[in-house]
C-alpha cells in the first residue's frame, strides 16, 4: 500500500502542475494578441499607416507613422521650432484622455473605456535617462520619448502605443494604449 501512495502521489502532483502550467500563455501568445489588437485597431478607425515619417510633418487625418521602435504616431501639430536636450531638459506631458486598445477592439464603448485626465499638474520626465535612453520619470514611458525626434515644444500628438514601450504597468499586463492629444507643454 505504501508503494502506491508513494507511487501515486507525485503523479497527482505532476498532473496538477502540469494542467496549471497549460493555463498560461506564453510570452509569444501575449505578443501575437498585441499585434493582432493593434491590427484590428487599425482596421477599425481606418488608420492608415505611412511607411516613412512626412518630410514637413504634416498628417493627413487617421495617419499614423509607425517607428522603428515600433509606436504609432499621429502629429496634430509640430510645435515650435524648440527641440528638447538630451540628458538636460525635463519635459511636462499632458493629454486628453487615454485608453487600451483591447478593450475597444473588443467591443466596449469609447465612453465606456476612456479615462480622462483631470490633473492639474503635468506629468514629468527627464529626456535621455530611459529604458531606450530616452526619459526617467515615476509615470512617463518610452513612447511619451520617441516623438521627441519628431516634434518641438508645445506639439500635440496622438499614440498607439505598445506594452513594451509603455508603463511599467501596461509593459507587465501587455496593454497596448492609445493616448489623445499627448501635449509636451514645457522643456526646461
Amino acid at each position: 500500500m505504501k508503494k502506491a501512495v508513494i507511487f501515486i502521489l507525485p503523479v497527482i502532483i505532476l498532473a496538477i502542475t502540469g494542467l496549471a502550467c497549460d493555463n498560461q500563455k506564453s510570452l509569444q501568445e501575449y505578443l501575437r494578441e498585441e499585434r493582432r489588437d493593434i491590427e484590428k485597431y487599425i482596421e477599425r478607425e481606418g488608420i492608415t499607416v505611412l511607411k516613412s515619417y512626412p518630410k514637413d510633418s504634416i498628417f493627413k487625418e487617421k495617419e499614423f507613422y509607425r517607428t522603428s521602435k515600433g509606436l504609432y504616431l499621429h502629429v496634430t501639430d509640430r510645435g515650435s521650432d524648440s527641440k528638447v536636450e538630451l540628458y538636460v531638459d525635463d519635459v511636462q506631458v499632458r493629454f486628453d484622455y487615454f485608453y487600451y486598445v483591447k478593450d475597444y477592439v473588443s467591443g466596449k464603448s469609447l465612453e465606456d473605456i476612456k479615462i480622462p485626465y483631470f490633473e492639474l499638474v503635468p506629468m514629468e520626465f527627464r529626456y535621455g535617462l530611459g529604458n531606450y535612453g530616452k526619459y526617467s520619470g515615476d509615470l512617463s514611458c518610452d513612447g511619451w520619448a520617441i516623438p521627441l525626434e519628431y516634434v518641438g515644444e508645445n506639439a500635440v500628438v496622438d499614440l498607439i502605443i505598445p506594452s513594451s514601450l509603455g508603463t511599467s504597468s501596461d509593459n507587465s499586463n501587455f496593454n497596448v494604449v492609445f493616448y489623445k492629444n499627448l501635449k509636451y507643454t514645457a522643456f526646461y
